[in-house]
């Protein structure tokens, strides 16, 4: 469904990303781990154009876009192709729960306001949260609020579902909930390219583990492979800090 080709990009002439390329599957859950500054939040930002590579292309269901020479029409069509889960929620303070989830669909899927915020609704029993519909951000939890983020992406239907790091701004209270809703996207097959630092989750969720290290990607495979018997110093140094 999605295949990464040589993407590179360097901030004020400091390489983050080194002609990366990966494919993802339909259906496919990919987590990608590793250490802190390494680049795994810079190319899931690359692949939907959040921020734009150096060089090389993104393709996703026959739609292609090159790094170099790319149009605002087709990296609109990409993002609405991959909606982006923001570590920390991204939610419009002055909107309520459910108009968070409708806005998208009603400025960027240009659905009529009763179908958008039917959506919604729908979109919020879903999560578990119907009882908070009218509720401002400011009134929900971390936890909650990040649920509502992924709804958001949820209400879409697209393809594919990009998130950063989910839990990462959470209290360790709120995690469990945020963990279950993607688990559950896992086991109905939603595709989902998943930045995380949650070891176990990634080994219970994940269909491929991506290790990256030095802006590149080291190693992948199956998380028996990856985490059962590393092949690569770098990945068996950075494991071996979660199994102690």
């Amino acid at each position: 469904m999605i295949t990464v080709s040589n993407i590179s990009k360097s901030f004020d002439g400091q390489s983050i990303l080194n002609n990366i390329s990966l494919q993802v599957n339909t259906g496919e859950v990919v987590a990608i781990i590793g250490p802190s500054g390494t680049g795994k939040s810079t190319l899931l930002r690359c692949i939907s154009f959040l921020e734009t590579p150096d060089s090389g292309q993104i393709a996703i269901n026959g739609l292609s876009i090159d790094a170099k020479q790319n149009h605002d029409n087709d990296v609109r069509e990409l993002r609405k192709q991959l909606p982006f889960v923001f570590q920390n929620y991204a939610l419009y303070a002055n909107l309520s729960a459910v108009q968070n989830i409708a806005e998208p669909l009603k400025t960027v899927w240009k659905q009529s306001r009763e179908q958008a915020e039917q959506t919604a609704l729908q979109v919020l029993s879903d999560i578990g949260l119907a009882d908070k519909a009218q509720h401002y951000p400011s009134q929900l939890s971390g936890g909650q609020q990040q649920r509502i983020g992924i709804g958001r992406a949820m209400a879409t239907q697209a393809q594919a579902i990009l998130m950063d790091e989910p839990t990462s701004a959470l209290d360790p209270e709120w995690v469990g909930e945020v963990l279950t809703l993607i688990k559950r996207l896992a086991e109905q097959k939603q595709t989902m390219i998943i930045v995380t630092h949650e070891m176990a989750f990634a080994r219970e969720v994940a269909d491929r583990v991506v290790f990256m290290s030095d802006g590149g990607i080291v190693e992948q495979g199956s998380p028996e492979q990856v985490f059962g018997s590393p092949k690569d110093p770098r990945t068996q140094r950075f494991l071996a800090r979660f199994t102690r």
